[in-house]
């Protein structure tokens, strides 16, 4: 069986089949963080959604990252258009 750990995970893997969920025929996925990317069209798409999320956080700077990760955190504000 392949090693399915990350860079830096130790112990017990955790489960991530759960990360992807449709919604009113949407998809999206979940990140570590708990926050949903979507929606995608497809399943594939959203595979292909969450492959293009990963790899962009593989390669952002750490400051950039932590940016984003803080910004997807936040409630969502609606905007009055005022």
């Amino acid at each position: 069986m392949a090693n399915n750990y990350r860079k830096g995970e130790n112990g017990t893997i955790p489960s991530r089949c759960e990360r992807f969920y449709s919604l009113r025929s949407e998809w999206f996925f979940a990140t570590r963080e708990g926050s949903p990317v979507g929606p995608f069209a497809t399943l594939e798409s959203a595979n292909i959604g969450l492959d293009d999320y990963l790899d962009f956080m593989h390669l952002a700077k750490p400051k950039i990252k932590a940016r984003l990760v803080e910004a997807m955190q936040r409630p969502a504000n609606k905007h009055s258009g005022a």
